[in-house]
């Protein structure tokens, strides 16, 4: 039986495939681009602040931004200003091109069908012109008519959404069956410019990721860590939930040709559903305003043995996106600033950060008070540095309202003194707990919802 997901059915099956964007680690994926007064480009002589450009007057088609999905993919999206076309690329993916196959993936290149393309239209329905210039749709790019794919653009970074997929799968031996779900489109966050040299990245980190697991019906399951990145590319994982650490998470990350970095056997947060070990994951590390943000994504590995490869049955489907941020404790504002992005629900989302205080509204309707919800943002980071706690302001404490939010040292701006964040939606923007990861410089802040 077929489940689309659509304004009706997202409200309950939106956790199915996709880390949770109210972030997005997921997965988005989001761009500062609301216009807010933190860390926005310096205006010119005689010019005010509120005239700055929030993006360029041209983005160039040969500059594509690479990056990571919410679906567990490697992309890049490719956007034309001159000629108003979008084209997005698919490196790696363990997404199947065709419902009720586990091959090929949506990366296979024969035929280039591991391309996509459309028109690009400017976005309208901002409440500025400003904010509009820097945002668009992807025409074609959605399996619903009605929520057209978006991108945010800002600072190298472009986050929103690309094409989604149907999937379908009736499992093999008795096991590994995928429900059928119609995803319009999936999250993205990529970027114009990625540091690949390990040495520049290795540090520890704090990290939240939200990844699904297709064969068990698209159940969710979060990750909250800390990762030390050695320079060699060797790394160890310490869950914070029970502080057990594992220096065999996967094999030493490796320059990809995309500029990525790859790590195979690279474990999931739950065990295969069938067979062991074959999912791989990138870390995507961006720069943005001179400051690192690694973004991390797992692929899962599904083989179908009746199939033309043959083989042995496998289902290791773990799919997702996460970030990381570097331990260190900031003080309150660090992150201030006004952000625009996609949550899990597939809706897109603004979210303002003013000292203690968050606010969550649909930008396409900010005027509306009654879609808006608001959290209250606690600063202490007892024994976890950067990590701040996030409270739902509408529901009593101890009613599965509270989270917490991992930030990074901020950057500023030229003539400001405030940071710009660009923010990861991947959570449901009504999600009751959350934690959030704030990258460095002006980077991202993403979130997840915890268990009540």
């Amino acid at each position: 039986m077929q489940s689309t997901i659509d304004s009706s059915t997202l409200r309950g099956h939106m956790w199915r495939l996709l880390p949770r964007l109210a972030l997005g680690l997921a997965a988005a994926a989001v761009v500062s681009a609301c216009g807010g007064d933190a860390g926005e480009p310096q205006a010119p002589a005689g010019g005010s602040r509120a005239d700055a450009p929030l993006c360029p007057d041209a983005i160039s088609g040969a500059t594509p931004f690479i990056g990571g999905t919410g679906s567990g993919e490697l992309a890049t999206l490719a956007l034309d200003t001159t000629q108003m076309t979008w084209t997005v690329t698919l490196l790696d993916s363990s997404v199947p091109r065709t419902p009720g196959t586990v091959a090929p993936m949506r990366s296979d290149p024969t035929d280039g069908l591991n391309v996509m393309r459309g028109a690009l239209v400017r976005e309208t329905g901002l409440p500025t012109q400003r904010q509009n210039k820097c945002a668009f749709q992807l025409q074609g790019a959605s399996l619903d008519a009605e929520r057209p794919a978006r991108v945010f653009v800002g600072f190298g970074v472009a986050g929103g959404t690309i094409p989604g997929a149907r999937i379908q799968f009736d499992g093999v031996l008795g096991g590994g069956a995928v429900p059928e779900t119609v995803f319009p489109y999936f999250q993205f966050i990529g970027f114009t410019d990625i540091e690949s040299d390990i040495g520049k990245i290795a540090g520890e980190y704090n990290g939240l990721g939200y990844h699904v697991v297709p064969t068990k019906r698209f159940a969710p399951v979060t990750q909250d860590f800390r990762m030390q990145i050695g320079g060699s590319g060797s790394f160890t994982v310490c869950s914070n939930v029970d502080d057990a650490c594992d220096a065999r998470k996967g094999d030493p990350f490796v320059a990809h040709p995309s500029g990525a970095l790859l790590s195979t056997n690279f474990k999931g947060e739950v065990p295969p559903t069938i067979g062991t070990t074959r999912g791989h994951a990138y870390l995507i590390v961006g720069k943005l305003r001179g400051q690192l943000v690694p973004v991390l994504v797992r692929l899962g590995y599904t083989n179908d043995p009746t199939g033309p490869a043959g083989g042995d049955a496998a289902a290791d489907d773990e799919i997702g996106l996460g970030i990381l941020a570097p331990v260190g404790s900031k003080p309150m504002g660090a992150i201030d600033g006004q952000y625009v992005g996609v949550d899990s629900n597939f809706d897109y989302r603004a979210t303002a950060l003013v000292g203690p205080d968050a606010t969550l509204l649909d930008p396409f309707l900010a005027h509306d008070a009654t879609l808006a919800t608001t959290y209250a943002l606690d600063y202490a980071q007892v024994g976890r540095p950067g990590v701040v706690t996030v409270r739902r302001k509408d529901l009593a404490m101890g009613a599965g309202g509270s989270g917490s939010a991992i930030q990074r040292r901020r950057a500023r701006h030229p003539g400001h003194g405030r940071s710009r964040e660009t923010l990861l939606l991947l959570r449901r923007a009504r999600a009751m707990n959350t934690r959030c990861v704030h990258a460095r410089g002006g980077a991202t802040f993403s979130c997840h919802r915890e268990n009540s």
